[in-house]
This record gives C-alpha cells, sequence and structure tokens, in this order.
C-alpha cells in the first residue's frame, strides 16, 4: 500500500485498500502518509524515528506501573484488612495449625518494618527453623527488624543455637536479633505494632497449636510494650551456647563474628578509649577507624557505639585469645579451666 501510494498507482493502492480494509488506518497511524483523497508518501525515517520515540515513551511508563505494583498491592492488602478489622471483629480464632501458619506466613510476608516474637516453647525443631530461615530472611532483606525471644533452655540446644549465629550474623539486609529469659512468659508474634498472634486461654480443649489473630489496635499496643517489657529483662543471644567453665563447648571459634583487628579496636573501645585513642594506638585514620566500627555495627544490628560495646560484652568474641597465631583465633580458658 505505501509502494503504491508513493508511485502514485492509484488503481492498485485503490485495490489492495480493498482487499486490506485496515492498511490505510495503519500508514495515517504511523504517519507515513498524509490524511487525503489521495494521500502522499511521507519521508519513513522521520516517521519512523517518531514513532520509535513514542514506543519507548510508552514502554517506560508501563515499567514504571509495573515497578509500583509491589508496593500498590501491599497498601491495597493494608486497606482491605482494615476493612476487614471494622466489619469482623477485632480478634479471628484460628483452630487448624495449617491455617495459623498460612495466615501468619501472609502477615510476615507483607511486613513493612518490625517483627517481635515471644517464644517459651524451648528449642526449636529443625523443620521449624528451616521454614522460618526462608520466611525470616526474606523480611530481613526487605529491611524488617526482627527479634525474637527464647526460653533459657535454647542456649544448651546446637540446633537452635546455630540458628541464631546463621540469622545474627547475617552481612546483607539486617540481622536478626536474639534474647533469653528464664522462667514462663507468653508466647506471641506481633507485626508491625498492627497484628498479634496469642495462645488461645478462652476455648475449651482448644488444640495445642490453636491462636488468635488480634487486630484491635489497643490490645496489639498493649502486646507490644509487654513484649518490650520482657526484652529489657532479656539477655542477648548471638547462638553462643552455654559455657562451660569459661569455654564455649559447642560454637567455639564457629560462634565469632570479628577478626582479629577488629577485637583491638573493641578491646581498646571496651576498655574507655575515645575513638582519637584507639585509632591513634592502632595505627588508624579517623575515617578508618569509623569505617570499621560501622561494620561492627552493622554486623550486630545497632545503632550507637555504646549498644556495639554492650553487644560485643555479651558475644563470645571478646574470649578469643589473640595471642594464638593468625588465623587460629580460640577461645580463652579462665583459670577454673
Amino acid at each position: 500500500m505505501y509502494g503504491a501510494i508513493a508511485r502514485q498507482e492509484w488503481e492498485l493502492a485503490n485495490q489492495l485498500q480493498t482487499e486490506h480494509p485496515n492498511a490505510r488506518g495503519e500508514l495515517l497511524h504511523w504517519d507515513l502518509i498524509s490524511d487525503e483523497h489521495q494521500p502522499v508518501a511521507r519521508d519513513p525515517q522521520q516517521a519512523l524515528r517518531a514513532k520509535v520515540t513514542l514506543e519507548l515513551e510508552e514502554a517506560r511508563r508501563r515499567i514504571e506501573l509495573v515497578a509500583t505494583m509491589p508496593e500498590l498491592s501491599r497498601d491495597l492488602i493494608r486497606e482491605y484488612r482494615q476493612v476487614q478489622l471494622r466489619a469482623g471483629g477485632a480478634s479471628v480464632y484460628l483452630s487448624d495449625q495449617a491455617e495459623v501458619h498460612a495466615r501468619l506466613q501472609d502477615l510476615i510476608g507483607d511486613a513493612r518494618c518490625e517483627i517481635f516474637a515471644a517464644q517459651p516453647g524451648g528449642p526449636r525443631e529443625r523443620d521449624v527453623l528451616e521454614m522460618a530461615i526462608a520466611r525470616d530472611t526474606a523480611a530481613l532483606d526487605r529491611g524488617v527488624q526482627i527479634r525474637t525471644i527464647y526460653r533459657d533452655t535454647v542456649r544448651d540446644h546446637a540446633l537452635t543455637a546455630e540458628y541464631a549465629r546463621t540469622m545474627s550474623a547475617r552481612t546483607t539486609g539486617r540481622p536478626a536479633r536474639y534474647a533469653t529469659l528464664v522462667g514462663d512468659f507468653e508466647r506471641m508474634i506481633i507485626v508491625d505494632r498492627e497484628y498479634a498472634f496469642i495462645s488461645d486461654h478462652i476455648v475449651a480443649g482448644s488444640p495445642p497449636h490453636a491462636a488468635w489473630l488480634v487486630k484491635d489496635p489497643a490490645v496489639v499496643a498493649v502486646l507490644a510494650q509487654q513484649f518490650e517489657a520482657s526484652w529489657q529483662w532479656a539477655q542477648p543471644w548471638t547462638g553462643e551456647l552455654r559455657t562451660r567453665g569459661g569455654v564455649d563447648t559447642v560454637s567455639s571459634v564457629d560462634g565469632v563474628r570479628t577478626d582479629r583487628q577488629q577485637r583491638g579496636i573493641m578491646r581498646y573501645l571496651c576498655a574507655g578509649e575515645s575513638q582519637a585513642a584507639t585509632a591513634r594506638k592502632l595505627g588508624f585514620s579517623k575515617r578508618k577507624l569509623e569505617e570499621e566500627i560501622a561494620v561492627l555495627k552493622a554486623r550486630w544490628g545497632v545503632r550507637t557505639l555504646n549498644e556495639l560495646i554492650f553487644q560485643y560484652a555479651l558475644s563470645p568474641d571478646r574470649m578469643v585469645d589473640d595471642g594464638a597465631p593468625e588465623g587460629l583465633p580460640r577461645p580463652r580458658r579462665t583459670a577454673a579451666a
């Protein structure tokens, strides 16, 4: 059709128009011909350049739309759940374990800011931990803060300790944070201070894994405050197994997350030396020391220097004997050992 118009072969052009009714419209849409009874063929290079520009602009708009979809999905889900909250009551009883896990997975998958978990059940089974690693890793990679309180007995359980070491020593995204408490406390999981899962204490004869999904803002706020109070009393834990005679009997070097140079920095800071004095004694520039401290803060998931010193003082790293040959750190035994 374009060739016939360019050559002004109107009989052929009319024949092609009859056989292909959409052809003329396409040529007009691409701006390859003028809109006249006997159209004029236009320069195809110019027309196609203009078409390419339009198509690229449309593609850019579509890419931008697709990029907004995950956030849009989260916003829509949040709005829908708010409506469900107002329409369907403040709490939902979940008796089936599979349903509890499914609702929990959905909420954790949508978490934006923080997840609190109080787990008084003691050591975890391997299948539970493997499922938790995948779920929690995705949340941490999104920048979600995860804090978990376990019963003190997990400090004697190698599998749970390995899980805590893995998750708290992450170097990408956020690391998870753990603490332990002696004695009983209530089971709860709180997501973004908007939703909470708690054990059932109402339904007679309910199965062990029955739970309530609590949506009432006032109740969730109280539960979050209870968790924060327990967190303050709990002892920080990064997966080191309980020590025997001052030595971590199982995790040993595997529980250590610093190198010799970083431990040197921390020893000076724990001794009360200023950053300027620490840099001078180690032969560092101020900038080099600040970079190392930033790495250490990220490793423990803390923001301030005081928090870093506190976490280091409770870690197995403080027990490493750096008098050993380079590359062979070992826990320092106490005199009793």
